[in-house]
Formats: structure tokens, sequence, C-alpha cells
């Protein structure tokens, strides 16, 4: 956001704020339904990007059964669910990636 728009922010009163708010309660509802309501399931790629992380330290964590994947047989394509790579962040998985990766 520039530093304009954030001025202007920080000079609305309660009652334009409350007004912004409204009109953008819809947008910001339909944005938290899509993102939080889908468990997707997501390839190596996006999973990696998912998670800030490369795609080699995202294979280096299905190779050390750190990380939960689905995958159809040997040399197949990984396959992993939103929600597991969500409950492995919540569960310190950032702190496993520095030790697998360092």
């Amino acid at each position: 956001m520039s530093d304009l728009a954030l001025a202007l922010l920080d000079q609305l009163d309660e009652s334009a704020l409350a007004l912004l708010a409204e009109r953008l309660a819809p947008h910001l509802e339909r944005t938290l339904e899509a993102r939080g309501s889908s468990d997707d399931w997501l390839d190596a790629h996006a999973a990696a990007d998912y998670l800030g992380i490369t795609r080699t330290a995202l294979h280096k964590l299905t190779a050390a059964r750190a990380i939960s994947f689905e995958q159809e047989g040997p040399g197949c394509k990984l396959w992993f669910r939103r929600s597991s790579l969500d409950a492995w962040r919540q569960a310190g998985g950032a702190r496993s990636h520095l030790l697998v990766s360092g």
C-alpha cells in the first residue's frame, strides 16, 4: 500500500471507518471463505509456494517424512492437502524446515 493511501486511512474518523468497513465486508468475507473453506490438493510447486519454501526443501521434507503427502506410486507426482500444510506449519514446521535444510 502506498504512503499516500496509508496517510489517508490515518485521517479517517470513526464514521468514515465504519462506512469503509461496511463496504469492504462482503469482499473480505468472500476472500476468507475462498481461503479458509477449501481443502484443495496442491502439487509440489503450489505447496512450496504456499509454504514459502523451495521445491527442493519441500522434497527434502517429504524424503524425511517430516511433512504429509500422497503419491500414486514411486516416481509419481506428489500431492499435498492444504489443511495438512497448515497443520504442519502450526506444529512448528518452519523450525523443522530450518533443521532439514540447514
